[in-house]
């Protein structure tokens, strides 16, 4: 039964409140510790470019937004200063919390106002165990009243359901129970595709959406397919969802003459709710029917519009439960075997096999109703896939997303940081750093040794690390992590010497995140991250700064009662210390290149021993309508770093952009969705010279039969690039253009297939690419997926050093030389996923890559920027090569000295393949076995022959990777 609450109006709260005032003093009190008397200087000018390849990338959603990479004000800090203590830093976050216990409770109730006009769901106590067998037999299902009012989004939004639906709900001291009768006149077209946990299948479902705190905010969901497959995501930021958690909860479902049936119990240590005599979840459930496409909703949110946790009806009647304190201790053993190639003959630390075996425990403890301590000791991450293989031609670091379950699990506490309110953030230009990157616990040593024979450690020891998250009674969403890495020594064998080199030093990891809603309407909130650093020997001191802090405040605020318009913005700013050669490593760094001699605005000061800068952003989004519009300002002070804890993109940028979207799901005669967005974009640089000045259009459709055609076209105007000389003077980069389409059948067949292919054109040069994608699933325990990629590349100006040289005046007395560069890459990524059960599968992955370069024509820049070149033995000079050495020679002929460098040519081939058998034992209890396969080779550089480097990738030498893993958990 389903009752409507009377309309009531709601008061929102503004911005303009002693507690946001608060809040901001303390942040600005906060950056001012970070910098004594912090000296700001906004300097005069602006310059560069974005690639078509980096615009490509920014085009895909992710989490309801689009994002991309590369591209501010310029902040000077004194040189000196304090160092403040990862200790300091948790005081002052702690202290902010502190502070905001002192709101009035009511400012948090605001929240949890009620909305008008919503369905209500009322709960009843089981006063019978309850079997969760699927079955529907117990006795407290006969009694509970049953929410039946289901309407359609999908194909025809507000329509009647086709199927009836009747979701019931009951409650104990331990648990929350849910029955479900989902009814199916052809019960046998069910469709029970089996698949790994959390990941999106081709099934019948049913998917239940909670919010414990009712703020309107948060929530958790759980879904659970025809075949008993679970999955289980957290609600932030109103509509986004995080997959990553895996809570610890029972269900069962029943096929039968009438369609199917369904059980869950979802114990109270999974949920988080704060002590009362009496509780009103938010509740909403979705309920799919595969073979129809059809979603049909409790509570209905109409598509062109927005929001989940803020449109969730209410469930009633909990009364007498309460939050358990419980302990969830999870203790692993592993034992991994390795069989990898010695690098050389004699190799005194690889004789072609190694063992190795380890054991570690992760734990979770509910501190209080809203609160958890999460923690693990020697943790390790053998099961996770293993990251694909990529070709990096830029300056840039590559980016890969964190897989690691501890670090993923409850992300989005730090990672929606500047993102609140909004349910869309575009990129193209964008290039805001992240403040925290988790994978920068546990990296890769960043020293290096040398030898012989080196024995080089692949990755840091995380010796142990914690997380606390929660929500206080004052509306308070809280996350911190501290996590310590290991000292990292090398071993090395010079002449029969032994020795031990450190790469890595002892480091310690913080990052602290509150934010607070205030009313309906806003909230606000702090993260600061602090990374310090033992550094015992010289190398490492000079490498890398000994401490590095971040911190910074964001809000949102809706600027109607109904959410439809939303002003997010934030800012933060950044201080590290370290040796004058680390200080000077990062401000020529490919982020800034302080450097530069025609950059008036940056000072290379190799002196220094501090780095500092700010970064700052404001959008503007309407969250719903047919009609949208999004409009930014952001930007990168040069000396802005994160990179320490987070990962920065590029500095001295600052970018805008506006885009308007259409967006009409009304079905008609001939497709069901239609989107459109038109883009403005610019970016410049602190010297204010345009990087970038874009028009970009993008749209899709999808038609009556469940195809869908999607397709962009973008324009680039010329304007200046001032990182492709890596350091050097800024050049003139050509107009471009564009366009990109694609084709995707109906996913919800036993075979799609998928087609696209992208052009990109200028003076400088030509890329395009295709990629097929095929996924087949031939039985409901079998999917195969697999697709092939090409791209071919073709620049006038790829980047191939820098040569110091006084005759090169019109240069600044360095040479800056570039090739012809003629690329061709292959890739094929297949998976293959076999569900023996709901708790038992195999994954199998498996990528080739063939990368091949031909580099010709060698040139150096002949003047700043311009686009003009010398081209050597052409133009100029001449140019001569060894082919035993694999060396160029260069005569400049303009009176400098002759010059060498190595030939750039290469022919990267790679294989990965990972194969992982999980089966849940028991109970939140798994057990592993992995199989890690990779292969490379680099023969024949330059020279692209397909089916001799595809066979080349085979045929390779192979390091095997056989790792075992059993883990058993507990509660108490």
């Amino acid at each position: 039964m389903m009752r409507s609450l009377p309309s009531c109006a709601v008061a929102g709260a503004t911005l303009a409140t002693n507690p946001a005032i608060e809040t901001a003093a303390m942040t600005l009190s906060v950056l001012s510790m970070v910098s004594p008397s912090p000296h700001f200087t906004v300097a005069d000018g602006f310059s560069g470019r974005v690639s078509p390849a980096a615009v490509r990338r920014a085009f895909y959603w992710n989490a309801g937004r689009l994002t991309a990479h590369p591209s501010g004000l310029h902040c000077a800090l004194p040189s000196g200063g304090a160092v403040l203590s990862s200790s300091v830093f948790r005081r002052i976050l702690f202290a902010l919390l502190a502070a905001s216990l002192c709101v009035p409770p009511a400012m948090a109730r605001q929240s949890q106002s009620a909305h008008p006009g919503v369905p209500v769901v009322q709960a009843i106590r089981a006063t019978t165990a309850v079997s969760i067998d699927g079955r529907l037999d117990d006795e407290v299902w006969l009694r509970a009243p049953a929410a039946t009012e289901f309407t359609q989004r999908d194909p025809e939004e507000g329509k009647p359901v086709t199927e009836r639906t009747e979701l019931r709900i009951a409650f104990d001291a331990a648990a929350l129970y849910v029955g479900v009768r989902l009814y199916d006149r052809e019960p046998s077209r069910i469709a029970r595709q089996l698949s790994r946990r959390d990941l999106d299948a081709e099934a019948d479902s049913f998917t239940l959406f909670l919010d414990p705190h009712h703020d309107h905010l948060t929530g958790a969901a759980f879904t659970v397919t025809a075949a008993g497959v679970q999955g289980d995501s957290t609600i932030y930021n109103d509509s986004w969802q995080d997959n990553a958690w895996d809570a610890v909860w029972e269900s069962a479902v029943k096929i039968d003459e009438s369609g199917w049936t369904l059980e869950m119990r979802l114990p109270y240590s999974q949920l988080r709710f704060p002590a009362a005599a009496h509780h009103t979840f938010g509740i909403n459930a979705m309920r799919y029917i595969q073979r129809k496409g059809e979603r049909s909703w409790l509570v209905h949110v109409p598509k062109t519009e927005s929001g989940l946790a803020s449109r969730m009806g209410h469930l009633e009647g909990l009364e007498g439960i309460s939050p358990h304190r419980s302990v969830e201790v999870l203790p692993y053993a592993v034992s991994r075997a390795e069989f990898v190639a010695p690098p050389g003959p004699n190799d005194p630390f690889n004789d072609g096999s190694r063992m190795f075996a380890g054991a570690g425990v992760d734990l979770k403890y509910r501190l209080s109703s809203n609160l958890s301590l999460d923690g693990t000791i020697n943790p390790d991450f053998g099961q996770v896939e293993v990251d694909p293989a990529v070709v990096n031609l830029t300056a840039f670091e590559t980016f890969f997303e964190e897989k690691r379950p501890f670090f993923i699990e409850g992300a989005n506490i730090f990672s929606n940081f500047g993102h609140g309110g909004a349910n869309n953030f575009w990129g193209f230009n964008r290039s805001e750093p992240m403040l925290f990157y988790s994978r920068r616990i546990g990296r890769a040593p960043q020293g290096r040794a040398d030898g012989d024979f080196v024995d080089q450690p692949s990755s840091s020891t995380i010796l142990g690390a914690a997380k606390l998250t929660g929500k206080t009674r004052n509306g308070w969403s809280l996350g911190f992590l501290e996590a310590v890495t290991g000292r990292e020594q090398a071993q090395t064998v010079t002449n029969a010497f032994h020795g031990e080199t450190e790469v890595e030093p002892l480091t310690n990891y913080f990052v602290g995140r509150v934010q607070r809603e205030i009313g309906r309407r806003a909230s606000v909130g702090l993260l600061a991250t602090a990374v310090n650093r033992d550094l015992h020997t010289p190398a490492l001191h000079n490498l890398v700064p000994g401490q590095a802090y971040v911190a910074g405040t964001d809000a949102h605020y809706f600027l109607d009662s109904k959410r439809d318009w939303v002003v997010t913005g934030s800012i933060a700013g950044s201080y590290l210390t370290g040796s004058q050669p680390a200080v000077s490593r990062l401000q020529q760094a490919a982020q800034r290149y302080y450097q530069r001699p025609d950059a008036p605005h940056l000072h290379f000061d190799p002196s220094a021993t501090a780095l500092g800068g700010w970064t700052g952003s404001v959008n503007v989004n309407r969250n719903s309508g047919v009609h949208g519009l999004n409009a930014a300002l952001w930007s990168v002070s040069p000396g802005f770093e994160s990179g320490d804890a987070g990962f920065n993109f590029n500095s001295d940028r600052a970018g805008a952009h506006v885009v308007y979207q259409w967006h009409n799901p009304k079905v008609n005669r001939f497709s069901r969705d239609r989107f459109l967005a038109v883009a403005k974009f610019y970016t410049w640089n602190f010297a204010r010279e345009r990087q970038s000045d874009g028009l970009f259009l993008l749209g899709n459709i999808q038609f009556k039969n469940y195809w869908t055609l999607f397709g962009d076209a973008l324009f680039f105007r010329p304007v200046q690039d001032d990182r492709l000389t890596r350091g050097g003077p800024s050049m003139a980069s050509p107009s471009t253009r564009g366009a990109f389409m694609g084709l995707q059948s109906d996913g919800r067949k036993r075979l799609s297939v998928g087609a696209n292919g992208n052009t990109f054109t200028s003076d400088a040069g030509f890329t395009y690419s295709g990629s097929v994608s095929v996924r087949y699933r031939p039985a409901a325990s079998l999917e195969i997926s697999s697709g092939p990629t090409f791209n071919r590349t073709h620049q006038l100006a790829q980047y191939v050093g820098t040569f110091v040289d006084p005759a090169a005046t019109s240069t600044f007395g360095s040479r800056y030389v570039f090739g012809t560069i003629d690329q061709k890459e292959f890739g094929l990524q297949t998976r293959v996923n076999v569900v023996l059960s709901p708790r038992m599968s195999i994954q199998f992955y498996m990528q080739p890559l063939v990368s091949v370069a031909d580099y010709r024509e060698f040139k150096e820049l002949a003047r700043p920027r311009t686009f003009d070149f010398v081209r050597y033995g052409i133009d100029r000079g001449d140019l001569s090569y060894e082919p035993t050495a694999r060396i160029y020679t260069i005569e400049p002929g303009d009176g400098g000295d002759a010059f060498h460098f190595g030939d750039p040519n290469f022919n990267f081939k790679s294989l990965r393949v990972n194969g992982i058998f999980r089966w849940e034992w028991k109970r939140g209890s798994a057990m592993y076995l992995v199989w890690t396969e990779q292969r490379r080779d680099s023969a024949n550089p330059g020279q692209f022959v397909f089916h001799r480097d595809l066979a080349g990738v085979f045929g390779a030498p192979g390091d095997d990777v056989i790792l075992f893993k059993i883990a058993y958990w507990f509660q108490r």
